[in-house]
């Protein structure tokens, strides 16, 4: 009976004693990071005076959901060695807010700084970004403030630049805080969904970038980029630029999309621009082009062309629009590369349209076509195997002939898309074509003739991939579908057909 009683009193004092509190700080502050939110770390103070001083000592601040004069009092506080990191996302802030933290952030981070302001509608207010001498990454999404740049000091620790929703002030350019004088070891720089405020002349100076983003832009009339060290480049929607320089000779991709040419008027050419990227890999352009206007330089190591979306039945401002395709495939025609990349778009009513992949005579000399369909339920044989008879030494195709668009009823049988008709019966031997990928298959009858006719053509053909859509779901039309394309297949031809269970791709397995 006394031995109980010891026991149940030495339990009672073992759940009594505070053994989390009689860990080191370094261990406690750890668990507190684990958190992830200074608010609740600072909320264990009422646990005891052991930890009542421990969430000041956090090296790293997150906050949430509320007024940035929380971010104001937890930068006080902190009495933390070193602050490696900042986070604030969906805080209410204005102007004054901002100028009473921002210098203290400045001052003390010296590692990722991420801000978002949760308020919209900021527009026409200003505030100025102090220098952050010793932060690595910072992340601004500033609600459409006006952000005026740093007139003096360097951002000499600084790797990555992410500026949103913001509007640049020309009186101290951006140009100059980017620069390698200023920031001698930023390697990224994304500037997404901003403006330009007077002067719309962007120039980077750099020797240390290895990316650049821009991406949603207005009032961005010049864009200058002259880099030993770039790697990698995507120019998206920059809304009306008239001039872009490149020079850089270390560049391996590059993407212009939308930065030339009226989203309106797809034919409409507004600018110019010289680029010298003489170890260029990648290029994507979905934008205008004109020899006279347009100088890409040599390409000679190009190994990939990605080219914007060619109409294939249409009136005259479809033709002003192939234009630009056809004249940048005109460029590349005598080239021999690995792969090319087309996107080509029907309408959803093809009566009194003219027929214009006859304009399409001649392609680069490639080993993989990888093609993007919007069919809208028209048989898209005629135009694809236009292009296979310009290609014939491909070993890979790639086609999606549901991109992009809602899947529509099939057209009327008196549609005009399955001319010519003749592509269901000209020879043509497809006698390097190896492995050919369908993705987001429906099913449809325009798929099953399409793979039929190419089934005869690929004569060394070794595996085929028919993977479908995210809507398709198990079923006996699907079960058919799939044993009509086996039945088309020869012995040697591996087939394998996916399809989605959730996010994830499986193996399907029609029953005999």
């Amino acid at each position: 009976m006394k031995d109980s009683d010891e026991a149940d009193a030495n339990r009672s004092k073992l759940a009594d004693e505070d053994r989390l509190s009689a860990l080191p700080d370094d261990i406690l502050i750890h668990i507190l990071l684990k958190l992830c939110s200074a608010a609740a770390a600072a909320q264990t103070s009422v646990l005891s005076s052991r930890w009542r001083r421990l969430w000041v000592l956090l090296p790293e601040l997150e906050l949430s959901d509320g007024a940035a004069h929380r971010i104001h009092h937890a930068l006080v506080a902190n009495e933390a060695p070193v602050l490696r990191r900042l986070v604030a996302f969906d805080v209410e802030a204005y102007p004054d807010s901002l100028r009473a933290w921002l210098p203290i952030a400045a001052h003390r981070i010296s590692g990722d700084m991420i801000f978002h302001i949760s308020n919209r509608n900021l527009g026409g207010r200003r505030v100025e970004l102090p220098c952050f001498e010793n932060s690595t990454f910072i992340w601004l999404n500033l609600g459409s403030l006006r952000l005026a740049m740093p007139a003096s000091g360097a951002f000499a620790r600084l790797t990555e630049l992410f500026l949103e929703q913001v509007q640049l002030l020309g009186e101290c350019p951006l140009s100059d805080v980017v620069s390698s004088l200023r920031c001698p070891a930023l390697r990224v720089l994304t500037l997404r969904n901003a403006q330009f405020i007077g002067d719309g002349d962007f120039t980077v100076h750099s020797d240390s970038l290895r990316t650049i983003q821009l991406a949603n832009l207005y009032g961005l009339d010049k864009f200058t980029v002259h880099s030993e060290s770039l790697l990698q480049m995507k120019l998206l929607n920059l809304n009306k630029l008239q001039q872009l320089t490149v020079v850089a000779p270390a560049l391996e991709e590059l993407t212009v999309a939308y930065c030339f040419i009226n989203s309106m008027n797809l034919g409409q050419l507004v600018g110019t621009a010289s680029i010298s990227a003489p170890s260029l890999l990648v290029l994507t352009w979905k934008d205008a082009y004109h020899p006279s206007s347009f100088e890409l330089g040599q390409m000679a190591h190009l190994q990939c062309l990605e080219v914007g979306m060619f109409r294939t039945y249409g009136g005259p401002d479809n033709l002003s629009a192939n234009s630009h395709i056809l004249r940048l495939l005109q460029c590349f025609r005598f080239r021999v590369m690995q792969k090319l990349k087309l996107t080509l778009v029907y309408q959803a009513d093809m009566f009194d349209k003219q027929y214009l992949m006859e304009d399409m005579t001649r392609l680069p000399g490639i080993t993989f076509l990888s093609l993007d369909v919007a069919a809208q339920g028209h048989s898209f044989g005629p135009c694809v195997f236009h292009l296979l008879r310009m290609c014939t030494g491909v070993t890979k195709l790639a086609l999606d002939p549901a991109f992009h668009f809602k899947f529509q009823e099939p057209c009327p049988s008196d549609c005009p898309c399955g001319q010519p008709s003749n592509w269901r019966t000209e020879a043509l031997v497809l006698d390097r074509l190896q492995e050919v990928e369908f993705k987001n298959i429906r099913g449809t009858g325009h798929e099953v003739a399409f793979a039929k006719r190419l089934f005869s053509c690929a004569t060394v053909l070794k595996q085929m991939t028919v993977t479908f859509d995210r809507s398709i779901t198990e079923s006996r039309a699907i079960k058919k579908f799939c044993n009509k394309l086996l039945s088309f297949s020869r012995p040697e031809i591996h087939m394998e057909f996916f399809m989605y269970r959730l996010d994830e791709t499986v193996l399907y397995v029609p029953e005999d």
